[in-house]
């Protein structure tokens, strides 16, 4: 077993590394959200634009409705068959990929006291570390608008654990 003092270093990189994931995690939910949101949007607003401006034409509404309806018809469509929503479910894996990793930063933190030795746990340190930065490389980037939002979050306790070992070891 390792002596908690000499590991503290570890254990403040394993905090370190539980909250960075935790936000990481939480500005690509939103981000998900967002591309959810405004996806449909893109589908569903010139769709109702089209449908209004047709029904104009249809009450003999100025010839310029039937132009208005044909463009966004055609929009609503284009953004339908491209998949305006797209980068959603992109940004949802990223989110429970992170969400994963921090799941495990939390386990290994709960028993890191109970390594064999201060190398055992350095390696163990070190793979979700690097982990993490293999994340971070693969995941399309979020705005910096986002990751406000998931602060503000994060801050009002939605992540929040009743969890005494995050901080025994600071």
């Amino acid at each position: 077993m390792v002596n908690a003092d000499e590991v503290k270093p570890l254990l403040r990189e394993m905090d370190s590394l539980y909250e960075d994931a935790t936000y990481t995690a939480t500005a690509y939910f939103e981000a998900a959200k967002a591309a959810e949101f405004w996806g449909k949007l893109m589908v569903f607003l010139p769709a109702l634009i089209s449908a209004l401006a047709g029904f104009a034409v249809a009450l003999n509404a100025s010839n310029k409705f039937g132009t208005l309806s044909a463009i966004s018809g055609a929009v609503a469509a284009t953004g339908a068959f491209l998949g305006a929503e797209r980068k959603a479910p992109f940004y949802k894996d990223s989110a429970r990929l992170f969400t994963r990793l921090r799941h495990n930063v939390r386990l290994e933190r709960r028993v890191a006291l109970q390594a064999q030795s201060y190398t055992d746990l350095e390696a163990v340190v070190r793979s979700l570390r690097a982990e993490y930065n293999d994340l971070v490389l693969k995941s399309e980037p979020t705005s910096n608008r986002l990751f406000k939002k998931a602060q503000k979050r994060i801050a009002a306790g939605v992540m929040a654990y009743t969890d005494d070992t995050q901080s025994s070891g600071k």
